[in-house]
């Protein structure tokens, strides 16, 4: 094997970010990429000859043999998806990509061992290095800082993403943190370079010491709670293979729910879950803020919401893209979509007005009631109990707020807590000189419908 293909596997870069060009330390970053070949090409490699490659490689690279060795099974994984059909079945029908990737920040390193992908959603399944050390009250976590377009090298924009974090008592049985991208606005590139910090947050214990008397407020407004560490900066440059082609319902059926009009315009099935779009009529009394939906399966439910993001909707509360798990590998000989419960948002009291003298909402909201309000000096603490089913938790209020002249405001924190089917939410706000301020909501509770939709899908 020549020298320069071993060079392609490793390779070493030095760079000085430009906005940090005065400071004296090097970042050195090493990725190694091993790149699933198309079939085309790999038929013409024997396996005895792809035998004695990987061979020479682990014998004649210190690198890669560790790296080989910290990279987890294809079982594990399975393992750790096995809550989520669509992506359970994806890695059951080889829907996967092995990328082989590994980038270190100077000794610190992150691995990034497989993906699923297609054009709408990313699925990343980072791995911790085996030495990677957590403490009794640690978390690691991993912040996404960039997504650059791997052929133009511009930023990518228009989707949004979530992400799993472990413990301190996770960190040595799974090691593995999952992250989810939706790309709602447009696709996803099929190069890109995905730039990612990770973090690792200590939780203070508040039986300590120097947290006693420390109310449920403060814990939430004190910065120090967490305390994040950015462990170090990672990069990885992804080479996607071809992406599965869609399944596509398109329906433009028009429901009436609890006197709403929705209407049902497509549904998209990809390997990793799928996407049912909706409309709203704008005559409607209220804002349409979430939809629970279902697949049935001949006759029994087999796929429901997926965890991490749930729906998208725009600015204009018009238009709703509702996620859900599935099995875009089955041929099923009759499916349903079942339409099960809504969110409802009345809009004469999307905006709510807070007399924190009084201690009063207007208009009063049925079901949720401001339960408590404490002054802190130019602070004020505010508890809301709500009423929900199933002990779900939602956030109640958008972030920003405004007092009665119409100066704006930012939420810094919100917390929530449930039992026996009633939510509490905490959260602090500045205490103008009016003593009024005005929260717009954000979330309702879920109503279960009587009667579900029932809605047939035809084979594909």
């Amino acid at each position: 094997m020549e020298d320069k293909n071993m060079n392609n596997l490793i390779e070493e870069s030095f760079e000085y970010p430009e906005d940090l060009a005065h400071v004296e330390r090097r970042l050195e970053m090493r990725i190694l990429k091993e790149k699933r070949k198309k079939r085309a090409f790999v038929s013409f490699i024997s396996s005895v000859a792809a035998a004695v490659m990987f061979i020479v490689l682990v014998n004649t690279s210190t690198a890669f043999a560790g790296i080989v060795a910290e990279l987890p099974l294809i079982g594990t994984i399975a393992e750790y998806v096995k809550f989520d059909k669509s992506l359970k079945s994806a890695i059951e029908n080889d829907y996967i990509q092995q990328t082989g990737l590994i980038a270190y920040d100077g000794s610190e390193k992150l691995l990034l061992p497989y993906v699923i992908a297609d054009e709408k959603n990313l699925v990343l399944f980072f791995k911790l290095p085996d030495d990677f050390e957590l403490s009794e009250g640690q978390w690691a976590g991993i912040s996404l800082t960039s997504i650059e377009d791997g052929s133009s090298g511009e930023k990518v924009e228009g989707f949004g993403y979530s992400s799993s974090n472990i413990s301190w008592q996770e960190s040595k049985s799974k090691g593995l943190i999952l992250q989810h991208y939706n790309f709602s606005e447009g696709f996803l590139p099929q190069s890109i370079k995905i730039n990612v910090a990770l973090i690792r947050e200590t939780y203070q214990d508040q039986s300590d010491e120097k947290t006693n008397n420390v109310d449920e407020f403060s814990a939430l407004e004190d910065e120090k709670y967490p305390l994040a560490e950015e462990v170090g900066n990672f990069s990885f440059n992804i080479e996607f293979n071809e992406f599965a082609k869609p399944i596509d319902y398109e329906f433009n059926q028009e429901h009436t729910i609890m006197g709403q009009k929705i209407t049902l315009k497509e549904m998209k099935v990809y390997p990793t879950g799928t996407e049912v779009s909706f409309e709203f009529s704008k005559d409607n009394s209220a804002w349409i803020k979430g939809l629970d939906l279902a697949v049935e399966k001949e006759g029994n439910e087999m796929y429901s919401g997926r965890s991490g993001i749930s729906s998208t909707y725009d600015e204009t509360n018009n238009h709703m893209k509702v996620y859900i798990q599935s099995d875009y590998f089955a041929e099923p000989k009759e499916q349903k979509l079942v339409i099960k419960g809504i969110r409802l948002l009345e809009k004469d009291k999307e905006f709510i007005t807070v007399d924190l003298k009084r201690g009063t909402i207007s208009p009063e909201v049925e079901g949720m009631q401001l339960s408590k309000v404490s002054r802190r000096g130019q602070k004020a603490d505010l508890t809301f109990s709500t009423h929900i089913s199933n002990d779900e938790m939602f956030g109640l209020f958008v972030s920003k707020y405004t007092d009665i002249e119409g100066n704006p405001y930012e939420i810094k924190s919100e917390g929530s807590s449930s039992r026996d089917s009633v939510m509490e939410t905490y959260l602090t706000v500045e205490y103008p000189e009016s003593g009024v301020v005005i929260l717009q909501r954000s979330l309702t509770p879920k109503v279960f419908l009587k009667e579900p939709i029932k809605i047939p899908l035809p084979l594909k």
